[in-house]
């Protein structure tokens, strides 16, 4: 039986766990559920939060269906570089992948999991159009042909204070391969040999773009996003 209760804090109008899990499990009424997917197109830092619970629920076996939402921003993820990189040909393929992933409306999303030396599941995606399939096409035998020359990539986001950022994301760009940080702020990806660079962020940080470092620690240091400065009225 679907949930067809508010999903939202009634004091603070905060999306609830419990309904975001039952969410992303598939348990709302779809009412509620679209009422939750308009929330979270509002709000950025819980849109990124609400993936990378989706993704532990997923590795849980805990998410048996993948909601409509989540399949957008992973097509999104995956179609956005393809895009780019056509608007901009007559680019060094390096420099066309530089600058801040926007999808959806939403900020990087991070995948909750814990550190470990397995390559992550590969995603499916939505149906998307005939050349956007046909590229998507030649980067996934592009990727197969040189799934056996792997490295790993491993080291620390950290925040300007030298801190640990918990659950920040580790994205190669143009694939599905992805990883979060755990509770040190460590991370453990692996990538085809011949990767030239990744894509770090986490809410409320700037992106950014490192080459990849295939001996010691790749280390990352994330800085905050400017804030906007609030507006003063005067009244005459």
């Amino acid at each position: 039986m679907k949930l067809t209760a508010s999903p939202f804090n009634p004091t603070t109008g905060e999306l609830l766990p419990v309904y975001r899990d039952a969410y992303l499990r598939g348990d709302l009424s779809k009412a509620s559920a679209q009422a939750v997917e308009a929330y979270l197109h509002r709000d950025a830092d819980k849109a990124h939060e609400t993936l990378s619970r989706w993704q532990h629920l997923r590795d849980a076996d805990e998410a048996e269906a993948t909601p409509t939402w989540v399949q957008k921003q992973l097509l999104y993820i995956r179609t956005e570089p393809i895009r780019f990189r056509r608007r901009t040909t007559g680019l060094v393929a390096s420099a066309v992948l530089v600058g801040t992933m926007v999808f959806a409306g939403t900020r990087l999303p991070s995948e909750r999991t814990p550190v470990s030396d397995s390559t992550p599941t590969e995603l499916t995606p939505l149906v998307a159009d005939a050349g956007t399939i046909a590229e998507a096409g030649t980067m996934a035998s592009a990727e197969a042909s040189s799934s056996r020359a792997m490295l790993t990539v491993r080291g620390r986001i950290l925040d300007e204070n030298g801190a640990p950022l918990i659950g920040a994301t580790v994205l190669q760009p143009g694939s599905y391969r992805g990883t979060s940080t755990n509770a040190q702020g460590e991370y453990v990806l692996q990538v085809p040999a011949g990767t030239t660079a990744l894509h770090y962020g986490y809410g409320g940080y700037q992106d950014a773009q490192m080459s990849v470092q295939t001996t010691g620690s790749a280390d990352v240091t994330l800085q905050p996003r400017a804030k906007a400065g609030k507006r003063h009225w005067w009244q005459f």
